[in-house]
């Protein structure tokens, strides 16, 4: 049940590409509401349960100090450290915007915003979602995190944000969302409360409420402008990324 790691982690560094011994990197970060334990039951399982109605066998991997993995190694790791502080009081804000607004389906926020540090806090943590071959073929979002005074995105990615109270949390490496009602979508998802995050790789996003904050990469190291953005609340039942509920 318990994750034990008796022995290093030794694998490719999805940040800096190197292989080395890995430390355990939050995604969200520890301070944005993931500091709890957190239980996995097996994926294949957990679907075949939403899509068929297979019993569960109630199997769990444990993650003790909250949802994340072994990716970054321990200079990238701190590295990141310079980021996830300013996501942290994104992440606060948040929260306490959708608790006050709600039901509303939309909430907004005007707040003076580190937006450089927030994206590659966010960058970092799909670096870290998706396996070490995404950096390798997209370098330029590893230069972009590592160095501070990197802006911009490569012109296929964008990025996406909405709000959930959902406290079941989802990851999924870069996947494909096809619908007959809608255009498909080539996308990698971090939800996990009180955000959901999307970052689409040529293609529309999976659901349209989501609202675009690829702008945010395009701010230097330092900027701290005001920054007026309105996301909507959107809740999720199931494991399957880029599927929400309808309001």
């Amino acid at each position: 049940m318990a994750l034990s790691r008796d022995r290093p982690v030794i694998d490719i560094c999805r940040l800096c590409g190197i292989t080395k011994p890995l430390t355990f990197e939050h995604v969200t970060p520890r301070g944005a509401f993931n500091a709890f334990p957190r239980y996995y039951p097996p994926a294949q399982e957990l679907l075949a349960n939403q899509v068929e109605g297979t019993p569960m066998s109630g199997n769990v991997t444990l993650n003790p100090t909250g949802a994340g993995a072994y990716t970054f190694c321990e200079k990238c790791n701190n590295k990141c450290g310079r980021y996830a502080m300013h996501f942290i009081e994104w992440a606060i804000a948040w929260r306490n915007a959708m608790d006050a607004q709600r039901p509303s389906n939309y909430v907004g926020l005007t707040q003076a915003t580190r937006r450089a540090r927030i994206m590659k806090q966010i960058m970092s943590m799909f670096l870290s979602a998706n396996p070490p071959g995404f950096g390798a073929i997209n370098p330029e979002v590893r230069r972009y995190v590592k160095n501070a005074t990197s802006i911009g995105l490569p012109p296929a990615l964008r990025v996406f944000a909405g709000l959930t109270p959902t406290l079941d949390a989802r990851q999924a490496a870069v996947t494909g969302y096809l619908s007959l009602h809608r255009p498909s979508s080539t996308f990698s998802e971090i939800a996990f409360a009180p955000f959901i995050i999307t970052m689409t790789i040529g293609s529309a996003p999976p659901d349209d409420r989501l609202r675009d904050i690829t702008f945010l990469a395009q701010s230097g190291w330092d900027d701290r402008p005001d920054t007026t953005l309105e996301l909507p609340v959107m809740e999720f039942t199931g494991p399957i990324p880029g599927v929400f509920n309808p309001w």
